[in-house]
C-alpha cells in the first residue's frame, strides 16, 4: 500500500506544479516548492518579479489558495513568493521567454529569439549556454541546436554534475508544438578553488581559551 501512496502523491504533487505554472507563467516562474509542515501545507513560488506577482495576482494566489485546499482536501495552503536568484542564468525562465517570444512574433524568427537569449545570458555571466528548438517552426519539423562560440558546455566532472542547469518548455501553436530547451553552465567554484581552514589557525581553541594557554598547562604540569 504504501508504494501506491507515494505514487498517489506525487501524482497530486504534479498537478499542483502544472495549475500553479500556468495560473502564473505570465509573471516568470523559476521554482515552485510544495512541502508538508506541521501546519499545515505551504507553497513557496521563486519567481524575477515578486513584487509584481503580490500586487497584480493577488487575488489569482487566493483563488489558487481555495484550489489547492479542495485539491488536496484539507486547509487552503499559504502561498509566499520569494525572489529569484539570478533570473538571467535560469534556464527556466529563458525558456519561458523564449516561448513567449515565439507565440507573440511567430515561430520564424526562431533564429533571432534564439540569439539574443543567448547573448543576454553569455553578458550575465554564464560560461555557456545551448538552445535547441523543435517541431513545427517552419513547413515540417526539424530540429535546430544554437550554441555561442566561445561556449563552453561540459558533458562530465564537477562542472557538469553542480554548474549546468536544463530547462524544457513546450510551447502549443496552430500549426503543431514547439519544443524549447535551455541548457546553461553557471558560474561555480571547482574543488581547487575551495579554500579549506585549519582550526589552529584561530585566535583561541574555539572555548574562549587563547590559544597559548594550552602551551602555558603542559609546561606547568611538565615541572
Amino acid at each position: 500500500m504504501l508504494p501506491k501512496k507515494v505514487i498517489s502523491s506525487r501524482v497530486s504533487e504534479q498537478g499542483a506544479y502544472e495549475y500553479l505554472e500556468k495560473k502564473f507563467s505570465r509573471f516568470g516562474i523559476s521554482d515552485i516548492i510544495i512541502s508538508k509542515t506541521p501546519l499545515g501545507m505551504k507553497v513557496v513560488i521563486r519567481t524575477p518579479k515578486p513584487g509584481a506577482l503580490v500586487t497584480r495576482a493577488a487575488q489569482t494566489m487566493r483563488d489558487a489558495s481555495r484550489y489547492l485546499g479542495n485539491y488536496f482536501k484539507q486547509e487552503p495552503p499559504r502561498i509566499e513568493v520569494e525572489q529569484t536568484e539570478d533570473p538571467q542564468l535560469d534556464p527556466k525562465i529563458a525558456a519561458d521567454s523564449i516561448a513567449f517570444k515565439i507565440s507573440k512574433y511567430g515561430p520564424m524568427r526562431y533564429k533571432i529569439i534564439a540569439h539574443r537569449a543567448m547573448d543576454d545570458i553569455m553578458a550575465a555571466g554564464a560560461g555557456g549556454v545551448e538552445i535547441e528548438i523543435g517541431g513545427v517552426i517552419k513547413e515540417r519539423a526539424a530540429h535546430f541546436k544554437f550554441r555561442p562560440h566561445g561556449s563552453v558546455m561540459p558533458k562530465t566532472g564537477h562542472l557538469e554534475s553542480f554548474g549546468v542547469r536544463t530547462a524544457s518548455k513546450q510551447l502549443v501553436l496552430k500549426r503543431g508544438v514547439v519544443g524549447i530547451k535551455v541548457t546553461i553552465v553557471v558560474p561555480v567554484r571547482s574543488p581547487s578553488e575551495v579554500e579549506i581552514k585549519d582550526g589552529r589557525g584561530f585566535e583561541g581553541a574555539g572555548t574562549g581559551t587563547p590559544k597559548d594557554e594550552h602551551k602555558e598547562n603542559a609546561r606547568t604540569s611538565a615541572s
